[in-house]
């Protein structure tokens, strides 16, 4: 878990740190983070254009996949940090999703970050209930671009997949 935030982070533009042990860094122009080696990779847009980064592991029995990690971003994000954070929560609510958690954190290089864990049950490809367990990060960066990381996977593959590495990997440039 990130620790919480007391004061803003710092804006280097260092490199991100080694991945951990099986684990290879993807590096987007403002942001990087660490994820299992060997899991896909695509880049595609939302509903709405936004840009998004996908990165899936590999597929289950009951046809969803081991672990997901998706990065969205929106430039010159105009609403400000207190925006992001009605946003989420009602969107999550109105999805029948439960949040666990919610909280400010220290994201490095980010002006503002807030983590949101929520739980819900999601349906795979067969149409199992599978229980499953989502962490958002929202970053703000000094340019002023809004970004989600969500990671999630199944409630009891969750830590085994290496979800808590991704989110403690997120950093911030610009």
């Amino acid at each position: 878990m990130l620790p919480a935030a007391g004061a803003r982070g710092c804006s280097g533009e260092e490199e991100p740190p080694e991945p951990p042990a099986g684990f290879t860094t993807y590096k987007g122009d403002v942001y990087s983070f660490a994820y299992p080696q060997g899991w896909s990779v695509t880049h595609d847009k939302d509903e709405r254009g936004v840009p998004l980064v996908e990165i899936h592991g590999p597929s289950t029995a009951n046809g969803g996949y081991r672990g997901q990690v998706i990065v969205s971003r929106t430039d010159r994000f105009g609403g400000g940090m207190d925006a992001m954070k009605a946003q989420a929560r009602g969107l999550n609510q109105m999805s029948g999703r439960r949040i666990v958690s919610q909280a400010d954190v220290k994201v490095p290089g980010a002006e503002q970050a807030w983590r949101l864990e929520t739980a819900f049950e999601g349906k795979s490809s067969t149409g199992a209930a599978v229980q499953m367990r989502s962490i958002d990060v929202y970053a703000l960066t000094s340019g002023g671009t809004m970004l989600d990381l969500t990671v999630r996977a199944a409630r009891e593959d969750f830590d085994a997949a290496g979800m808590p590495k991704v989110v403690s990997s997120f950093r911030v440039r610009g």
